[in-house]
């Protein structure tokens, strides 16, 4: 069975009813509580397609060339910064490289996890 989106103030036979409506937007707008806008969304998409679409982006705008890859990888072995820190480094020089695709490239490098210490905690944090 499909979900609704938890925010969502129409169904799936609501929209579809928008969709084959005649009346106006601002009519419909006020009749089922939502904005000009989704009535026109939900007409635009017509009864087909009377889902919810995924709000995640299909592809992403931009990869990482080798030289910042070797640059982010280096840089966490030498300091074994925690992620957050080692962006925040990171951004200085490379502004374009965000915590997610830090974070992507130490996954794909098997860096993701920092070793145990002495201690038993995760880099140099608490030793």
């Amino acid at each position: 069975m499909y979900q609704i989106h938890p925010n969502a103030r129409t169904t799936p036979a609501v929209r579809a009813a928008i969709a084959l409506s005649a009346e106006p937007s601002g009519v419909l707008a006020k009749r089922y509580g939502v904005s000009t806008e989704t009535i026109r969304k939900w007409r635009r998409r017509g009864v087909e397609d009377c889902q919810d679409h995924s709000a995640r982006p299909k592809h992403l705008r931009r990869r990482p060339s080798e030289e910042e890859r070797a640059i982010v990888c280096e840089l966490r072995r030498m300091t074994s910064f925690a992620l957050d820190d080692l962006t925040f480094t990171l951004r200085h020089f490379l502004p374009h490289l965000n915590r997610d695709a830090v974070y992507r490239i130490l996954k794909a490098e098997g860096l993701g996890r920092l070793p145990l210490n002495r201690a038993g905690f995760p880099g140099g944090r608490f030793g």
